[in-house]
């Protein structure tokens, strides 16, 4: 009998050589660093469960890791950002992962297999309020909007329930101006 697979593939599992020429087969796809059957569906649980060895049970992928996780940027960022609640005090000695300590609530995070990620609504916060607002930036914010169904107003609640969160009048101020004002 033949030894199953795992869903997602690495070169622990075989050799890089054979990933990519599977790759130019069709049978296989790049997720981040690993690699994954082009017939199982390109999910949120595969994209994060893909990068569960670098961000580890107590580190929450955030901001464009997110993103990227819940599907609204095409490919993983090379520079993975994460943070974790500011009570961890967790150190993480990675040279392509940021880790900071934000004030987040357990609400704001959702476990996707052995993944931590912020949930849609606080990954819409956290791009609103970045230094680095871009067009990038927004079509990110668009998306999860649409594609989750995620509510400005609860958006705007996060905004008024973290009063000390750096950024925050930015990302008010942004968010009114990406949906009507009336709304939030």
């Amino acid at each position: 009998m033949r030894p199953t697979l795992p869903r997602l593939l690495t070169a622990r599992d075989l050799p890089e050589v054979e990933l990519q020429a599977a790759a130019l087969d069709g049978h296989v796809c790049r997720v981040a660093d690993s690699w994954a059957s082009i017939v199982d569906p390109d999910d949120a649980w595969r994209r994060a469960e893909a990068l569960a060895e670098a961000l580890g049970p107590i580190v929450v992928g955030a901001r464009g890791t997110a993103a990227w996780i819940w599907g609204a940027r095409a490919a993983a960022p090379r520079r993975l950002e994460a943070v974790v609640p500011s009570s961890a005090r967790h150190h993480v000695d990675r040279a392509d992962l940021t880790v900071g300590e934000v004030l987040i609530d357990d609400d704001e995070i959702t476990q996707l297999g052995r993944v931590r990620v912020t949930s849609p609504t606080r990954t819409v916060l956290d791009l609103l309020r970045a230094d680095d607002w871009s067009g990038d930036a927004e079509r990110l914010v668009r998306t999860l909007l649409v594609d989750h169904h995620v509510d400005p107003r609860q958006v705007a609640a996060l905004v008024r329930r973290h009063g000390r969160l750096p950024g925050r009048r930015r990302a008010a101020n942004r968010l009114r101006t990406l949906v009507d004002p009336l709304v939030v």
